[in-house]
Formats: structure tokens, sequence, C-alpha cells
């Protein structure tokens, strides 16, 4: 049996294919190369994420993320591991320092799989590895004044251990959408002060590709302020949503803790722009509401100005604009936040809500 090893770099890209609809996987004559279980066991290093540690914790939270999806795949995670190896039968996940293991990446997902002829194709994913590169300035904090997205000075270690663990799910990189298989640090939520890392509705879309729908209830809508950019190389690159005037140019802005800031006038139509997605089983048509707030947390308590009706279908995200008025009572020279909840009534049950609302912060002329 001969296997194969590809990184999160995608340096080796034998026998690979990428769908129309959704990230890219392995075949193999046609087949598509996954695990045969829909549980996968990682053991995490005693050494680099000890149980309970600010890493632990971490690791913990990007592997619960990846498991909200809406196919019959999950990890399960293990911690203690005192011995860890490539390729020895074990699917492990460790901080290392090694160039021959890291290969200069921030991390790879170290895959090994099999795809041979013998009277009959036999394919499947055997073992694989997650690395972290130790040289890589990683923070598990998720505040947003720490983020590289927010104008901080660290990479969230949660965005990324999503993307690997997504590789080692099965998954590709994907450059044609916003992604979290593109650029995994500006594939982010954000709704007040703290970013919430998550698999994505792209990333949903493969896991059901690749292991089915699951058969229990599973629906997730979410809104955020980033969106497609365009593609370095394999990985999609994404830039932070704008807001426009009617006509539909960007309107002036200024830079403030690590965000676009916007320029309005009292009484201006506007354009808001969000992307939408929808992470979960099935397509939903929810009520969609918009506010204006005195702070960067979008919430139902906020000052409503407007409602519509918005259709949510898992395959690609959605970034669409939405025509408000800013009010014309607001008080010139102050900041504000205009956002939008989705399903802001609650018409759907969801597994996970706090990702329903975003923003944009404004300041009135």
């Amino acid at each position: 049996m001969k296997k194969l090893l590809l990184t999160s770099l995608g340096l080796v890209m034998t026998l690979s294919a990428m769908s129309a609809s959704a990230v890219g996987w392995r075949t193999c004559d046609g087949n598509k190369i996954k695990w045969d279980s829909n549980t996968v066991t990682f053991r995490a290093s005693n050494v680099s994420f000890p149980a309970g540690s600010a890493f632990g914790n971490s690791l913990q939270t990007s592997i619960s993320r990846v498991n909200d999806n809406p196919s019959n795949f999950n990890f399960s995670l293990l911690f203690g591991d005192t011995s860890v190896k490539r390729n020895n039968g074990q699917n492990e996940t460790w901080f290392t320092s090694d160039p021959d293991v890291h290969g200069g990446a921030p991390a790879r997902a170290l895959t090994w799989y099999h795809c041979y002829w013998a009277f009959g194709w036999h394919y499947g994913i055997d073992e694989v590895d997650v690395v972290f590169n130790t040289a890589e300035t990683y923070t598990t904090s998720m505040n947003k004044t720490s983020l590289w997205a927010f104008g901080g000075g660290a990479r969230p270690f949660e965005t990324t251990a999503v993307h690997e663990f997504a590789h080692a799910m099965g998954l590709l990189h994907e450059n044609r959408w916003y992604s979290i298989m593109g650029s995994d640090w500006t594939h982010i939520h954000a709704n007040g002060d703290t970013a919430r890392s998550y698999l994505g509705e792209d990333g949903a879309e493969g896991s059901v590709i690749l292991y089915g729908t699951q058969a229990s209830a599973m629906e997730d809508l979410s809104l955020t302020n980033f969106k497609y950019l365009g593609k370095d190389g394999e990985y999609s690159t994404h830039q932070p949503t704008q807001l426009f005037n009617s006509a539909g140019s960007v309107l002036s802005w200024f830079t403030d803790t690590g965000e676009r800031r916007y320029r309005v006038n009292k009484g201006q139509s506007v354009q808001l722009e969000l992307t939408g997605e929808n992470n979960g089983k099935t397509s939903q048509t929810v009520k969609i509401a918009y506010y204006i707030s005195s702070n960067n947390l979008i919430s139902t308590a906020d000052r409503l100005i407007a409602t519509g009706t918005v259709t949510l279908s898992r395959n690609q995200p959605a970034t669409f604009k939405s025509n408000l008025v800013i009010p014309a009572d607001l008080t010139s020279g102050t900041n504000y936040w205009v956002g939008a909840i989705v399903d802001y009534d609650n018409a759907v049950t969801e597994t996970v809500s706090v990702n329903n609302a975003s923003y944009l912060p404004i300041r009135v002329n």
C-alpha cells in the first residue's frame, strides 16, 4: 500500500480535484478520499497543549467549531499524549520548531492516505498530524484588538486550527470565495469586542459533500463583516465589508481601533454590505432587522431602523447590500454602529445564535 503525503500548503496535489460548488477534496479514480469512520480521534501533546491551559482550551474550542457542521462527521480530542511522531498510526497535534516538520508554514495538516488498484479501487485517509510552527505569533485571545484582522499584532490560533482540522477532515484549499480554507485569519465573525472563529458555509458544504447530512437537527445562520477579495495562489483573500452611498460608491472612512469607520450624514441613504452564511442543513428564508447602536454590540435592544427578509441556502457565502436611511436625529460628531441581525425573531432553532449579528462603524458628520 503506497501512502502519499499532502501538507496544508498543497505541495503535493496528486489525485486532487476541485468541486464547482464548494471547497476541494482529494479523489481516487473519481472517488472522494475521506475517513472510513465518521468519528476520528486526535491526541494532543501534553507539552504543547496541557489540559486546561490557554492553548489547550483554544484547541478544544477549535475542534468544537469544526464539529459545528451539518454532516455526519466529527472529531474527538484526547489530551495528555506523551509521545508525538509523524506517521505512527495515531492522529496527533503539537507545536514544533523543526523545519522538516512545519516546512516553514505557520501550520500544516500532514496527511497520509492511500489510493491503489487491487481488483477494485482502494482509497481513504490513514492518518493526519496537525502541527503548528512555534515561530508564528499566535494568540489564544479572541479580543479584536489582539488580532491581525482588526489591526492587532497576532494571528488567531483558533482560525488557523479550524483551517487545519478542516484539512484533517479531508478538505483542500479554496480561492474562489470567502472561506476558512483560504486566508483563515480574516474568516472571522465579530459583534462586540470579541471575535469568533467558525467553520463557515463553504466548510460546512464540504463536510456534507464528503460525509453526508446528519439526521439530527442542525441549523445555523450567520452574518459577518468580512467578504471575498480575491485569490493569492490556492488561498482566497478577504477584506472588511463596506458602506456605500445610494449611488454605490464607497463612503469616505478612517481607521478607528483597527476598523474602518465610515462618515455619514444625517438622513443619508446608504447601502450596508454584510456577508450572510447558512452553515446548517436546510435553506432558510428569515426576517432580518437593521439597527443603529451606540456601541459595537448589535442587539434587539438597539434602535430599529428597518426590517426585511433574506434567503440563505448552503453552498457559497452571499455578500449583499441593504438600502437604509441614517436617522436624521443622530448627534453630529458622534460614533455609532449600523448593523443587522438575521433571524432576529428566532423563527429558526439554531445550534449557534451568537453569530447572527454584525456591524459597521460610522461617524455622523
